[in-house]
């Protein structure tokens, strides 16, 4: 009777289209990876923005390293929430374990400035 009522009305499982979908290739090295290289070359950045910014003493730049560390975070979010659409589970699992190693980084750098004074 169950299926008869699904077949009236046209009700399908999800669990067999679900099977049915193709896995997309994930290279999770490669991926992080490239993460890992951008966001070094953020903080080289924004290092070097911080020095100049504490050397001459404008907050601009200090603003600017702020606004750059945020766009950061704001873009592998938006990148792990896409990546999740698209069935890549696998990189969207590296980009938040990448955003969580920065969280940690950051944290610690501010824990050891805050100990320093």
């Amino acid at each position: 009777m169950n299926e008869e009522f699904n077949e009236l009305f046209d009700i399908k499982d999800d669990e067999k289209e679900i099977s049915n979908l193709p896995v997309p290739k994930q290279n999770v090295l490669v991926h992080s990876i490239i993460r890992v290289v951008i966001l070094i070359v953020a903080t080289v950045l924004i290092l070097g923005l911080l020095f100049v910014a504490a050397i001459d003493g404008e907050i601009g730049l200090a603003i600017l390293a702020l606004a750059i560390v945020i766009a950061w975070f704001g873009i592998m979010i938006a990148e792990a929430k896409n990546l999740r659409k698209k069935n890549k589970n696998n990189l969207a699992d590296a980009n938040n374990m990448i955003i969580v190693l920065a969280v940690v980084t950051v944290l610690s750098l501010f824990a050891y400035i805050a100990t320093m004074q």
